[in-house]
C-alpha cells in the first residue's frame, strides 16, 4: 500500500468510523426502493403516458431495472471502496494519508513525525461523543498545510499514540501503556500492527 524505508515499521492503520457508512446505506436503500415507488406512482399518475412511451412495458421495465441495479451496485462499491481505502498509516517515522479519489485514482501524501508541532481533536455533537469519533488536525513545520482527517475512529487514542511516537523519535522516555478497544497495549503494537476502525468487536 505504501513504500516504507528500510527499518521503518507500520504501527497503526486508521480508518473512518463505521458510522460514516450509515448515511451511505440510507442512500442505497432509497435507490433500491425507488423503482417500486415509481411503479406505485404509475398506478395513479400513469407516468408511461406522460412520457409518451408505447413500447413493450414488461421488457422495457426489465431493461431499466437492470440498468438501475447496475448503477446502484457501482455506487455501493464506490462507497465501500472509498471507506476501506481512505486510511491513515502511521509508522514509527512518518504518517501517510491515502485517499481513494474515484475508481482508478488515488492520492497519497506523507510527513515525518518529527515535523509535527501540534495535534488537536475536535469531537462535535452527541453522536460523535457517544460513538467516539471526530476530526484530527495535525500542524506540521514547513510549507505543508495543516493535515486534517475527519470522522476518525477513536481520535483521542490516535492522538495519544502519535504523541508517544513523537517522544520516542525525540528520545524522550515516556512509559505510557495504551489500550485500544481490543485490549492491545503499546508494547504489543511494537510487535505488529493495530487497526482502528471504530468497531469495538476487535481487530
Amino acid at each position: 500500500m505504501v513504500e516504507v524505508e528500510q527499518g521503518e515499521e507500520i504501527k497503526m492503520i486508521v480508518r473512518r468510523h463505521w458510522f460514516v457508512l450509515v448515511g451511505d446505506l440510507f442512500i442505497l436503500v432509497f435507490m433500491v426502493a425507488l423503482p417500486g415507488l415509481v411503479l406505485f406512482g404509475n398506478e395513479f399518475v400513469h407516468i408511461d403516458r406522460l412520457v409518451g412511451f408505447d413500447g413493450a412495458p414488461f421488457y422495457s421495465a426489465l431493461f431499466f431495472l437492470f440498468v438501475w441495479l447496475t448503477i446502484i451496485w457501482m455506487i455501493g462499491w464506490y462507497m465501500w471502496m472509498s471507506y476501506y481505502l481512505d486510511v491513515l498509516i502511521i509508522t514509527d517515522r512518518r504518517i501517510f494519508d491515502i485517499e481513494q479519489d474515484g475508481f482508478f485514482k488515488r492520492r497519497s501524501g506523507s510527513f515525518r513525525i518529527d515535523r509535527i508541532q501540534d495535534i488537536s481533536v475536535d469531537v462535535r455533537g452527541v453522536i460523535q461523543t457517544m460513538l467516539d469519533f471526530g476530526t484530527i488536525t495535525i500542524e506540521t513545520a514547513g510549507e505543508r498545510e495543516n493535515f486534517e482527517a475527519a470522522y476518525i475512529a477513536k481520535p483521542y487514542d490516535v492522538k495519544k499514540f502519535i504523541s508517544t511516537l513523537q517522544d520516542t523519535v525525540a528520545g524522550i522516555p515516556r512509559p505510557v501503556v495504551m489500550h485500544d478497544a481490543a485490549g492491545t497495549t503499546a508494547k504489543e503494537m511494537e510487535r505488529g500492527q493495530t487497526l482502528i476502525t471504530g468497531d469495538d468487536s476487535g481487530v
